[in-house]
């Protein structure tokens, strides 16, 4: 396995690190997994909380690119950080073959996101415009309806600071930028979320699969006994293990409910 770091813009949180398994481990072209990390999208978290999921990623033959991208405190608000994921995206096609010894099959594109990081991958799968169109997302424990998170007491000074604008004063910007207002999409999603889960209840998952089906789009609900919001960090929950299927398997949508 080889790491590579790839700036995909001028400013200093516009990189990624490119995960790539060793030849002998891997069929080529091998599929790319975009990963995006959580944490409020705050500078106080870092694509490291990502590392170690995408390390494993390149150990079962494919290629991560775990990405970075300006966050609040960090030279990003919601313009700056949702340009930069759809770049890091658009990078896919462009930047990361120039940097890859193996094949990469671009049309098999992946995203996983976890927490702040879901909404994102969740919202840039459903940029129709987009230069690549994944051929799946994973939300784990996705923050996927900002209007109804603007109204709870911890949601609403975070999205105030990455919106720079609190809801009653313009709604329509946390309608734009929450998934569950933009379907369908027109990608498959898996929604995986701790059944147990405090910070971000499994009630929103449950919500946007229903209305991503209503809508027509292909999508599935994971909900994991017994687990939380951070098990996802935690190789040995199972969580990880269902991620991991979720990225991987050729059609993780087929299996719903309880896991």
């Amino acid at each position: 396995m080889s790491r590579t770091k790839i700036e995909y813009g001028p400013e200093p949180q516009q990189f990624g690190h490119l995960y790539l398994p060793n030849g002998a481990q891997a069929p080529v072209p091998v599929p790319v997994v975009m990963l995006i990390h959580g944490g409020y999208w705050s500078a106080d978290f870092h694509l490291n909380l990502a590392t170690a999921f995408a390390v494993e990623l390149a150990r079962r033959g494919v290629a991560a690119w775990n990405v970075e991208y300006r966050r609040v405190g960090a030279g990003g608000r919601w313009a700056e950080t949702s340009a930069d994921i759809a770049a890091a995206l658009a990078a896919t096609a462009t930047l990361l073959p120039e940097h890859s010894p193996i094949p990469l099959d671009l049309g098999n594109v992946r995203i996983v996101g976890h927490s702040a990081g879901a909404q994102l991958a969740v919202w840039v799968a459903g940029q129709r415009d987009s230069l690549v169109r994944p051929e799946r997302v994973v939300s784990q424990a996705g923050a996927l309806d900002l209007a109804s998170r603007s109204a709870t007491r911890r949601g609403g000074v975070v999205l105030e600071d990455l919106f720079g604008v609190d809801h009653a004063s313009d709604p329509q910007i946390y309608l734009d930028a929450s998934p569950l207002h933009r379907v369908p999409t027109g990608i498959p999603t898996v929604c995986l979320h701790g059944a147990e889960d405090l910070r971000i209840p499994a009630s929103g998952s449950r919500v946007y699969v229903e209305r991503a089906v209503a809508a027509g789009d292909r999508a599935v609900l994971w909900e994991v006994p017994g687990e939380g919001h951070n098990d996802f960090l935690d190789r040995g929950s199972r969580s990880w293990e269902l991620s991991l299927r979720a990225a991987l398997d050729p059609a993780p949508w087929s299996v719903g409910g309880e896991v």
